[in-house]
């Protein structure tokens, strides 16, 4: 059996997610805050079922500066602050889902690569990056985090010339079996709308729905967590 979703695995989920980007994270209280710059300020704030006065003070924040972001998690099928509108903010994505699975039920062993293709395994401080390559070309490749019991995967990503190939269900496979390779019980994830049914065909289930705010200036229509990659390096 998964955790329900509450503040202190929001706060786990947050310190992964930020580990595989290397932001600078902090937390105060129930306030969750990623740099997703260092040298901007680019903060974003993250919060679960936050209090009036947390929302309020953080969403003045935001809306002073572009660059910043507000991301509330929130459990299936709550309303968004959209339907309660924060002064000075506009909702920018809420397609996002935070999904979890038991580790228990997901295999251990290192899945059979792909016939063609090669894979390649950087460790980093305290993540790893996995990568799937067609001769030189880049094909997929995801990024795994363990924060105490939890892993947390993301950036997740297939090429568009290769797609439809079993390439995402390998890479997401792969970082299962690295994580195993810590005492972790429960794996987490932000995926798409289109990733969603992927995850639930591998077992993972919806935790929470992902709501993204920003400056009404601001003018971004993008997603903040997505399994993306530029495939760069």
């Amino acid at each position: 059996m998964t955790s329900e979703l509450s503040d202190d695995l929001v706060r786990h989920w947050v310190t992964g997610w930020a580990r595989t980007h290397e932001y600078d994270v902090q937390h105060e209280g129930n306030v969750h805050s990623a740099l997703r710059s260092g040298d901007s300020d680019e903060w974003e704030y993250v919060l679960y079922a936050p209090e009036e006065t947390d929302l309020r003070k953080i969403a003045s924040a935001v809306a002073k500066d572009a660059a910043r972001l507000l991301t509330v998690i929130a459990e299936p099928g709550a309303p968004s602050l959209n339907q309660n509108p924060v002064d000075g903010l506009q909702l920018i994505s809420d397609e996002e889902k935070l999904m979890v699975v038991d580790m228990e039920t997901q295999d251990v062993e290192d899945p059979i690569t792909p016939e063609g293709f090669s894979t390649s395994r950087d460790d980093h401080d305290g993540w790893t990056l996995f990568t799937v390559r067609d001769g030189e070309n880049v094909a997929a490749r995801g990024r795994v985090a363990t924060v105490d019991q939890y892993a947390i995967l993301d950036r997740i990503y297939t090429s568009d010339d290769y797609r439809r190939r079993g390439l995402g269900t390998f890479v997401t496979r792969a970082l299962i079996a690295i994580a195993h390779e810590h005492d972790v019980e429960e794996g987490l994830l932000v995926a798409t709308a289109d990733g969603q049914e992927l995850y639930e065909y591998l077992g993972w289930t919806l935790l929470g729905d992902v709501h993204v705010y920003g400056a009404a200036a601001g003018g971004r229509i993008r997603p903040s967590h997505s399994q993306f990659d530029d495939l760069k390096g």
